[in-house]
């Protein structure tokens, strides 16, 4: 415990000796009579200042703003007046500083530790209800710990310096934007850590449920994208703050974009196009798919930001461009249902009985391993064949996985029971006749 309150004490010591500093380095100015006016004096109208110019687009400093006057002294301050004349301390000094001005940076001190401690207190216990004690709430309340001891000492800080009557205008606006900076990125630093809490919730509680492994790749992107994104806008933030020009910055930076598209456009297409895959997820990593376009056909080993890579069966890997699968038609054997209808034609010859020989096919494709018995099997009579009445039969199988076997087995079982059975099965027969032309004699 004493090790966690260390680094804050010092902090806090550091600060305050910051501000005593300021106090001591503040030059109080002495106070002179002001000339008292002639009855023959005449009023001159004083000669308003010229207009500024507009600062040009291409300059790096803007125009400062004007310093607003010091605030009118406080309840406290008065006090602190009132006090120092009845004593008799207004006319005494140390170390070159009146004792009055001592008693107000003291105050001043004070009031920074009390409103430092509160505002700390304060927004631990406003971040912890709006946690409602959640696990993840619980790391980034952790993560925050700092920045929230940093804020508060400095709002302390700059609550006391805004009190002090001898420091000059300038000393304080130069304060307070040094004050904002600091909350500037105090506030950077806990959307990042913010980032980094989201990312690890989703990927611990959210991603495992999805079965989807191409979710990490577009996650690592959108963080990298909101830290980049996040880092910009401080910056220029920042930059403004200063009074520094952030214009030409930003045109620079869109002329920078626009050639750099222009120059990886193939590129930049295959990355989008893999973004869009992977948000719209036609198929996943593992599915077995078809590019009718390509003529590929396999199953998915990974979905890159550029490219995907398929397995064929033949154990080849091919790697297909984003932007050739997003233009192409897919065929997805795995996703929604891995369940497959397969079919075959069979043809039968003229004469048999049409009901004996639908009632063999069905029951033999029933009995066949591999095939679902909660499916139809359907053995139609498709089409009259030039030498055979041709039928179509159909049925289902659990994974696209056992086609060949299944074709096998089937294909089996049939010609065994059909034999059996007596069913002819003739092969395409033609009749070839020479007819003698007149004129001709024959042997």
């Amino acid at each position: 415990m004493m090790e966690t309150r260390k680094p804050r004490f010092l902090l806090a010591l550091l600060l305050a000796a910051l501000l005593m500093l300021l106090g001591a380095c503040a030059s109080v100015p002495e106070e002179t009579p002001a000339p008292t006016a002639s009855p023959e004096t005449v009023s001159v109208t004083a000669t308003p200042p010229p207009a500024e110019e507009a600062p040009a687009d291409d300059a790096i400093l803007l125009p400062s703003e004007t310093p607003k006057p010091t605030a009118t002294p406080g309840v406290v301050s008065e006090a602190i007046e009132q006090v120092s004349q009845q004593i008799g301390l207004n006319y005494k000094s140390f170390l070159g500083i009146s004792v009055e001005n001592w008693l107000h940076l003291g105050t001043s001190v004070l009031i920074a530790f009390i409103v430092g401690w509160l505002l700390s207190r304060l927004l631990n216990y406003a971040l912890g209800r709006l946690t409602l004690k959640t696990e993840y709430g619980h790391v980034f309340i952790r993560k925050l710990d700092m920045p929230i001891q940093i804020v508060s000492i400095v709002a302390g800080v700059q609550i006391g310096l805004q009190r002090l009557p001898f420091l000059d205008v300038f000393v304080k606006q130069w304060l307070s934007r040094l004050f904002i900076a600091v909350y500037l990125v105090m506030g950077t630093v806990a959307v990042w850590y913010f980032l980094d809490v989201v990312v690890e919730w989703y990927r611990n509680e959210v991603e495992p449920q999805k079965d989807s492994q191409q979710a990490d790749t577009l996650l690592i992107l959108l963080h990298r994208f909101a830290r980049g994104l996040l880092i910009t806008i401080s910056l220029i933030m920042l930059l403004s703050l200063y009074n520094i020009n952030v214009n030409a910055l930003i045109a620079a930076l869109g002329v920078g974009g626009l050639a750099l598209s222009l120059a990886a456009q193939d590129s930049l297409a295959n990355i989008i196009s893999g973004v869009m895959i992977m948000i719209d997820q036609p198929f996943r990593v593992g599915d077995r798919i078809e590019i009718q376009g390509l003529g590929t056909w396999g199953d998915v080993l990974d979905i890159g930001l550029r490219s995907t890579r398929i397995r064929t069966l033949d154990n080849r890997m091919v790697i297909v461009p984003n932007t050739s699968i997003s233009t192409a038609q897919i065929v997805n054997y795995s996703y929604p249902d891995p369940r497959y209808r397969i079919q075959i034609e069979l043809g039968i010859g003229y004469g048999q009985d049409i009901e004996a020989v639908r009632k063999i096919i069905v029951e033999t494709v029933r009995q066949v391993e591999g095939v679902l018995e909660d499916k139809p099997i359907d053995a139609l009579y498709n089409a009259m064949g030039d030498s055979a009445m041709i039928f179509r039969v159909r049925w289902w199988i659990a994974s696209y996985r056992d086609t060949r076997r299944v074709f096998d087995r089937v294909n089996t079982a049939l010609q065994k029971a059909l034999d059996e059975a007596g069913v002819e099965m003739p092969f395409n027969t033609y009749d070839i006749r020479i007819v003698e032309m007149p004129g001709q004699k024959s042997d």
